[in-house]
């Protein structure tokens, strides 16, 4: 069984999130959230994580703190999109 990620298990003394979604956004269920990444979004950051872990079956807090250091690399800094993040994270974690 995964770990259900919640914000307790984000690394907020090392990166820093809101919590609020950004003027502008909607409902999450909106085709742009569904798309895109806002990684300074606490809880878009909260849901990529879960789903990651998710497809890959992983279920301990460090794995959460790997895909979260991961989405945070220099080398992704300008990658918002799903899918890519995805892609680039597995080919990281070497999943």
């Amino acid at each position: 069984m995964a770990v259900k990620v919640s914000k307790k298990h984000l690394q907020e003394n090392k990166y820093k999130y809101t919590w609020a979604r950004d003027k502008g956004d909607g409902e999450y269920t909106g085709i742009t959230d569904r798309e895109r990444i806002d990684k300074n979004e606490g809880y878009e950051v909260l849901y990529f994580v879960q789903v990651f872990m998710n497809k890959h079956g992983l279920n301990k807090v460090g794995d959460v703190h790997r895909i979260e250091n991961a989405l945070h690399t220099p080398r992704l800094s300008a990658s918002v999109m799903r899918d890519d993040l995805i892609e680039e994270i597995e080919k990281i974690l070497k999943l």
